[in-house]
Order: structure tokens, then C-alpha cells, then sequence
């Protein structure tokens, strides 16, 4: 089951990376105070929350907390930031009906999507 969830977990990653990616360049050219969240840019928080669930069930299941300091400890801690970093954007342009706070919120998450591949891929 480990290498099926790991296998799931990487390949889901740049996926990921690609739509937060693609997300970001929408919500910078989009946008509209009624409208400051659009339904791509919440789904693509949705699969960013599923694919750190997987990372979260490997982690326990696969005992990673062994494993060397930078995917023990940083990759984790800088996923767990993206998924906090792209809810809160969102959150705060959803309240203040502002869109261009949900695009800094992604972009945030993308920068941190990126370190945590990186750190990962080392």
C-alpha cells in the first residue's frame, strides 16, 4: 500500500504544481469583486487539500519521520505552508472581495509547491 500511496503522492505533486501554475496566471489576469474566487481556482485548492491528505497518510504509514531532514521535517512543513498560504488568500479575498488577494495567496502556495518538490526531488 506504501508504494502505491507514494507513487500516487508524486505523480499527484506535479500535477499539482501545474494547476496551482495554471490557477495563479488566471487569478492575476481575472477577476471581478463579485465574483473574487472562481471555481478553478477553489478546486484547485481542493486537490492541493487532497494531495497533502495523501502526503499526511504516507508520512504516518510509511514511518518518513525517520527519513533525512529534508523530507522528514522541510518537505512537509513547506506543503503544509502552501495549503495555509492558499487557504488564507483565499479566505481574506473571498471576505474582503478582493481577487487580486486570492491570486497573492496562490502564488504564495506556488512558491511553496515549488520548494517542497524541490526539497523532495534532492
Amino acid at each position: 500500500m506504501n508504494d502505491v500511496l507514494q507513487l500516487i503522492h508524486t505523480n499527484l505533486g506535479y500535477l499539482v504544481f501545474a494547476v496551482v501554475l495554471v490557477a495563479t496566471v488566471l487569478a492575476f489576469r481575472g477577476g471581478t469583486v463579485e465574483a473574487p474566487v472562481s471555481r478553478f481556482t477553489s478546486l484547485t485548492m481542493v486537490l492541493l487539500d487532497i494531495h497533502v491528505t495523501i502526503g499526511v497518510v504516507l508520512y504516518v504509514v510509511g514511518d518518513w519521520w525517520g527519513a533525512d531532514l529534508l523530507v522528514a521535517v522541510v518537505h512537509p512543513v513547506l506543503a503544509l505552508g502552501a495549503l495555509a498560504v492558499g487557504h488564507i488568500g483565499l479566505g481574506r479575498a473571498r471576505r474582503e472581495r478582493n481577487p487580486r488577494l486570492a491570486a497573492t495567496g496562490l502564488l504564495g502556495a506556488l512558491v511553496l509547491v515549488t520548494a517542497a518538490i524541490g526539497v523532495a526531488s534532492m
